[in-house]
Formats: C-alpha cells, structure tokens, sequence
C-alpha cells in the first residue's frame, strides 16, 4: 500500500487521539477524585482501515478511545514455545536483563517515525550546541525510546514515546504488529499469559505541578492527558483492557501470580487483575511516583511489592515503601535527605533481602555567582535496606561532589552474586560495591556518558555510554570494549537473549547486535546495515 496513505491514515488517528485526550482531560478537571475504570474495558473493532495480503490496518475502540494496530500475521514466529514471560523491568529483581536461549542473529529496525534518520543527524547536532543537552532531551521524551525492549516468545517489544508500541520478530526484525495507544508509553513492557501490558503518561506533564514536588505540592501529570494502564494481545496487539487513572502512569509495573501491580503520580499504589483488569486494591497516597519502576521480594512474611515516591503534597518527604500483595503496608521508610525527585524516578534494585537505591541526596554546594548554575554540585548515593523492615543498612556517597547531569533519574544497579555494579554518569565512572558492607571492590572510568544499569553476562558488564556499550571484566573493573551502536541509548539497558544484544535508543531505532561483536569488534550494527535497514512498514 502507498506509505503516503498510511501516514495520512496515521495523522488521522493521531488528531481523533489529541481530541480524546483533550476531552478526557477536560472531564476529569471536573472532579476532585482519582479517576478509575473498575469494570473491565468494552473493546469494539470497526470496519478494516486497511486489508492487503500481508498484512491489515485495524482501527479499535477501547471505552470509545481509539487504538489503531498494524498487524502481519506472516512474520509472526513459527513453532516457538508460548512459556516465557516478561513481568517486570529488564524481567529480573536483580535488573540484569539476561535470558539464556539459542537467539544469534543480527538487524536493525526502523520504527514508524524515528527521532532522526540514521543518514542524517545534524539538526540533533545543531540544536545540542545551540540549545543544549535539556531542550534536545525534551525532544526526544515525544518521539524516541525511553525505556529498554522487553522479549518473549520470540518477540521483541519495543515502546517509543509516540505513542507507538512494536511487536517486531526477534529472529528475522520484521514487523508483527504496531499499535498506536492514545498517550506516551514510557514503560519497559510487560508480558504474561497472552497479553503484554503498558503503562500511558508521558513526560509532557504539566511542569507547574511536577516542579512543585520539592516543596510537597506536585502530582505527576495530574489532568494532562490519557494516563493509566493497557492490556493488549501479545501476538496481534488487540486492546484488551484500559484502567485510567487521572495522573501519569509511567513507573514499570509488577506482575505476581496474575496480579499486575503499578502506581502513579497521584502516588497510590494498585493491584489489577492481569486477565480483566478489575482492580482488586489501591493504598495510598504516598507522594509522587514518576519513572521508579516498581519490584518485589519474597519473604518469610510474603511477597512485598516496593515502589519508591517522591515527596509531594500531603507527605512532603520522599520515601520507599513496601506493601504486601494484599494491599497491607509492611514498612515506609522516609528518606529526608533526598534531594530532588530521585526516589519516584530511580529505579530500584532488590537482592535476596536487600533493597538497593541510588538518588542525589543533601542540598547542592553552590560557589561563586547565585545566577552561575554551572557551579552547583551535588553528591549521589547508593543506598541499601533491609527488605524485611525497611530498615537503612548502610549509604554511601559514590560521587564525591560533581555537576548534577541527568540528576532526577538517579542511579540504577545491577546485583550478581552479591556485587552492586552501577553506573555513576554523573561521576563518570562504572562502580563494584559490595553489598553486605558498601565496601569499593573496583571502579573504572566511563568513556561515555551513562546513566542506564549495566546488564552482566559471561563475566562481563555491557554498560550503556550515551553512543557505545561500553565492556568491562565484571571481577577486576578492566576496560574490554567501547562498541559504538549508532544512536544514542539514553538510559536504556542492553537486553541479552541468548547470543544476542538488543537494543533501543533516542533515535527511535531497535538493533539486535551479535554478543560476539560487542565484546571484540567495533565496527557498528548501523554502518553494516546502513542500506539494509528492515523498515517498521516495508
């Protein structure tokens, strides 16, 4: 079919979306209450957009909210076991998205409308230097990928903060399916059973509340769009069920034994059944939840689900908090000395019975001129927990005092066999700390700038480093690589499934990297496949 049409059809949906949105919005500034869908969703097909051979343009309707999905029933993987789930960030309460598997291929994917085209840079280039690093990166949060893929099945999902999720074949990197949501997807998605699952809330919210959280008044996106969570089917991408909630729902969610778990910017924590998306419970408010993927442990006492907050009107302190999976609080735990938004924006790590968490903690030193923001310092921490009581075990500053880059995502660490290894971009360097004692066993500089969790396999750890992964001797620190990937990762992890690295970025491309390549080559994935790229609608 004729591209032209397809994003003529394409710009269609999007301004039926803008009016839904502005609708909803205005509704829900109507009431004082948090918005919820308690029923499960009515989804209606209408009439194909599109039917070719190949493939079908299906526009749905979920509560009268319109999902468009693009489906290619031939690339759909043949005769691969339906047994793997995907059911919280990088799959692995330790945040180290490796999947053992036989998967050794190589590709790069092209979605729909990509940040930048691959041949052509130099507006992104022009504009970092006239406008710097913040205006770029807000252009980025509408278009490009801010959360890594997530695999099952013989699938690779990807979801890009223009309200596209891709269902892409993890052998070959052809379409199986694209569906255009009615908000920014900015969740590592999740699957289970039949469905994979999206959280809706961008970083487009409205900024007077946000900003306010340093002085307990923000909630995250409250009234600025079409927030919530989405179940979709894994294989073909139909809308199975919409839960809305009236504030932003960007924090990766928790699924345990049919149960998905996720919380929002109004800072309520919920517990959906998976199938129908009923919700079952909601505790809360606790403060504000804004890109703190949520995770869990098992103890004697039972699973507790974690999700961290930061402070916000009534509680004006950050905090960690644990709740049993039948809505009981098990233990808050205040972190004052938080400085920014870090704790509702970092992701946390948990361990055995350890919570790991990594913020800007204390006030900034502030030298020289009051207007000179250049000469602010701040310092990060990590900081470990029991996860039984929610007890603090030990803080330890990993940064010394340094120029706060990319300071309210804070710091995300991988643990393997009792070693914290974190990225500390804002120090520049890659970090192994014990994790009974925060003891330093070694610490290496970081050739890039990173600010995404190292993922470890074989002994080593791929680290994201703005345009590279960068390897490293997981036991010894010692620098193996600097693999260049041809867009910048942002603060998305590398996913390994099998002998395969894949990969998303800012740039709005998805690359599947021979595990080979990235520890002894340095020729990237892109130039290889510069004119053999397998485009999101061929």
């Amino acid at each position: 079919m004729n591209k032209i049409l397809i994003l003529g059809l394409l710009l269609v949906l999007l301004v039926g979306i803008g009016i839904g949105i502005g609708i909803s919005s205005i509704f829900s500034h109507k009431s004082s209450t948090t918005t919820t869908t308690t029923t499960p969703s009515s989804t209606t097909a209408t009439t194909a957009l599109v039917n070719q051979s190949n493939y079908t343009i299906q526009l749905y309707t979920i509560d009268g909210f319109p999902v468009c999905v693009f489906y290619f029933p031939n690339n759909v993987p043949k005769n691969v076991p339906q047994t793997n789930s995907w059911t919280l960030y990088d799959n692995s309460q330790n945040r180290d998205a490796y999947i053992p598997g036989s998967l050794n291929t190589s590709w790069v994917y092209e979605q729909m409308m990509p940040a930048f085209s691959f041949d052509n840079i130099s507006g992104w280039e022009n504009i970092s230097k006239e406008y710097g690093a913040k205006y770029i990166g807000g252009y980025v949060q509408t278009i490009g990928d801010s959360v890594p893929p997530s695999y099952a099945n013989g699938i690779v999902y990807a979801a890009a903060n223009n309200y596209m999720l891709f269902g892409i074949n993890a052998e070959t990197g052809k379409t199986i399916f694209i569906a255009i949501v009615p908000d920014v997807i900015m969740t590592n998605p999740l699957v289970y059973k039949g469905m994979v699952y999206v959280t809706l809330g961008g970083a487009l919210f409205d900024y007077s509340q946000g900003g306010l959280n340093a002085y307990g008044g923000g909630h995250r996106g409250k009234d600025t769009g079409l927030n919530g969570i989405m179940a979709l089917n894994a294989t073909d991408g139909k809308p199975m069920w919409f839960f809305i909630t009236r504030s932003q729902a960007m924090p990766t969610p928790v699924i345990l034994n049919d149960t998905i778990y996720f919380d929002d910017g109004d800072g309520y924590l919920y517990a959906l059944n998976a199938t129908s998306g009923k919700l079952l419970w909601k505790v809360g408010p606790f403060g504000s939840a804004n890109m703190a993927s949520l995770d869990y442990l098992d103890t004697p006492n039972g699973y507790i689900v974690v999700a961290g907050f930061s402070q916000t009107y009534p509680t004006n302190v950050s905090e960690i908090v644990g709740v049993y999976t039948n809505g009981t609080i098990a233990w808050i735990t205040k972190l004052p000395f938080a400085y920014d938004s870090g704790p509702g924006d970092a992701v946390m790590t948990t361990y055995n019975d350890y919570v790991i968490d990594g913020f800007i903690s204390g006030y900034p030193i502030k030298n020289g001129s009051l207007f000179d923001y250049q000469d602010i310092k701040v310092r990060s921490i990590i900081l470990v927990m029991n996860g039984s009581s929610g007890n603090i075990i030990w803080i330890k500053n990993v940064s010394g005092y340094v120029y706060p880059r990319e300071g309210n995502n804070g710091i995300i660490s991988t643990v393997v066999n009792g070693i914290i290894y974190t990225d500390v971009g804002k120090a520049g360097k890659v970090m192994a700390i014990n994790l009974t004692n925060g003891n330093i066993i070694w610490e290496t500089k970081l050739y890039g700038s990173g600010s995404g969790n190292p993922t470890y396999v074989n002994g080593y750890l791929l680290i994201p480093a703005s345009y590279y992964i960068e390897v490293v001797n997981a036991s010894t620190g010692k620098f193996i690589n600097l693999y260049p990937i041809g867009q910048n990762i942002g603060k998305n992890s590398p996913i390994v499934v099998g002998d395969t690295v894949i990969v998303d970025g800012d740039f709005g491309y998805v690359e599947a990297i021979p595990l080979y390549y990235i520890i002894h080559n340095t020729t990237s994935i892109f130039q290889i496949y510069k004119s053999d790229f397998n485009q999101a609608i061929p």
